[in-house]
């Protein structure tokens, strides 16, 4: 597997290019959808292949992990069966809502692979504008006061769950040697913008007063998220910076939504909207019925919904991105690092060339998905680390990995 890492410092730009693959292994479990997926994670390549037609998907000379590429294809032949049987819109109701988001989390659990053990898992409910907030805190088995992050879920702000993303959470734990506290923020279109990027927000400033009580540092908290949650994690940043507060230490970005402008808008900007727009897990399909939702009649193209648009990025903290080449979303990820860059921030991006959106939660399955997964938390542990240490020593000239 090729991976495609960009790190830079400032204004300097190191490109290094690495080639490696991790055999993951898959474990059984009672539930049968889960020993499903474990079976098939245990079935040769050459099986995959023949499920696909004999034919890999290739793009900008990289193939799509062929794992990777039989989930798509099952969700596609999913969604040609619905369209087969027209009905209603399931998602109209409060009912079909609900059941849309257990389906899609069980899904999500079900297709990540089973992460280290923690020493402590723990619940609170945190006071929020808008009511009470569900934040569930990872503390690995890790000695002494350890750095924080704030993490928070994709889903399109219409899906998504901590229960969903609890395994993926528990690998940035580990891996990363790190306290996450993720959140579980309000969705649309119950609760469209701004509802959960206020609760990111306040979700912050609880861990913010409450670090010491968590086990953790004091000082050297990060935001986080992936998707829909990496925009929210960058709207707590710009927030924080606008208000005159204390800034995360750094980043962490997973396949960022930096850019909401409608479907049409994206694809004549992007080469990877154009390439990936259909049949790679944000079609245009999901994009037209979900972001409406969640933005109604506001502006895609305000700072906040898009980031990409702000018009000063300087003073931002250390941002680490992990992302996959097989995203329509891609080249706006590219083009927000490329803008941090410029305003001389500090920026580590990370491409993983041969997966798709959402790889997080593809681990249990794809090899190439959970070295992604695993391999980005270890970086980003020692990212945050070197970051702390560069804003407590300014003299000092860390290297970004």
């Amino acid at each position: 597997m090729t991976m495609a890492m960009m790190t830079l410092r400032k204004r300097s730009v190191v490109l290094a290019l690495a080639t490696t693959l991790v055999a993951c292994a898959a474990l059984i479990q009672a539930d049968s959808r889960e020993r499903s997926v474990s079976e098939l994670a245990q079935l040769p390549n050459s099986w995959f292949l023949q499920q696909v037609g004999g034919k890999r998907i290739v793009v900008d000379g990289h193939a799509l992990d062929l794992r990777i590429q039989y989930l798509l294809d099952q969700f596609r032949a999913a969604e040609a069966k619905r369209q087969e049987r027209p009905q209603s819109d399931p998602g109209a109701t409060a009912q079909g809502r609900a059941a849309i988001r257990k389906g899609a989390d069980q899904d999500w659990i079900r297709r990540t692979s089973i992460p280290p053990a923690m020493a402590s898992v723990s619940d609170y409910g945190v006071k929020g504008r808008g009511g009470n907030i569900h934040v569930r805190v990872y503390h690995p088995h890790a000695a002494g006061r350890l750095p924080i992050i704030v993490y928070f879920h994709g889903g399109g702000w219409f899906f998504g769950s901590v229960a969903a993303s609890d395994r993926s959470n528990r690998l940035l734990a580990a891996a990363a040697r790190m306290i996450v506290v993720a959140v579980d923020y309000r969705l649309a279109p119950e609760a469209p913008y701004p509802a959960a990027w206020n609760d990111a927000a306040d979700a912050y400033a609880w861990v913010m007063k409450m670090a010491a009580k968590l086990g953790g540092s004091t000082t050297d908290i990060c935001v986080g998220g992936d998707s829909a949650g990496g925009n929210l994690a960058i709207a707590v940043t710009r927030r924080r910076q606008a208000s005159g507060e204390a800034l995360p230490v750094c980043q962490l970005l997973y396949y960022p939504a930096v850019d909401n402008r409608p479907v049409d808008e994206m694809r004549r900007t992007y080469l990877s909207s154009r390439q990936f727009g259909e049949g790679f897990g944000l079609d245009r399909a999901f994009m037209e019925y979900v972001l409406p939702r969640v933005f109604q009649q506001r502006d895609r193209k305000s700072p906040e919904i898009s980031p990409l648009f702000a018009p000063s990025l300087a003073d931002m903290p250390p941002t680490f991105f992990g992302v996959a080449g097989f995203d329509p979303l891609r080249d706006s990820q590219r083009a927000y690092a490329l803008r941090l860059i410029e305003a001389g921030d500090a920026v580590s991006f990370w491409e993983y060339p041969t997966i798709a959106h959402g790889f997080l939660q593809m681990t249990a399955l794809s090899p190439a998905a959970q070295f992604a997964a695993s391999s980005s938390a270890r970086l980003f542990g020692r990212f945050a680390r070197e970051a702390a240490a560069a804003r407590l020593l300014p003299e000092s000239s860390p290297h970004y990995p």
